[in-house]
């Protein structure tokens, strides 16, 4: 039986003899989701947790405009 598929070292589609079997097995395994390293995981926690301080330090930025801008107001009444 043929199967058609893609042949990452040519970079081109390609039909290749295989059995039902084979084909099954190539399905199964394409189809899996990837597995992250462990040093992958600990990248992608620590990319999360810097957006997470980034978001925290834009509230307080804002607090701290806000509180300046009261500051000032009331400086002038």
């Amino acid at each position: 039986m043929k199967k058609v598929t893609f042949d990452c070292v040519t970079g081109e589609t390609v039909e290749v003899d295989m059995t039902q079997e084979e084909i099954a097995e190539l399905d199964q395994i394409t189809n899996r989701p990837p597995t992250l390293t462990q040093e992958e995981l600990l990248l992608l926690a620590l990319t999360d947790t810097q957006l997470r301080l980034a978001e925290q330090q834009a509230l307080t930025d804002q607090l701290a405009l806000a509180i300046s801008q009261i500051q000032i107001g009331g400086a002038q009444a």
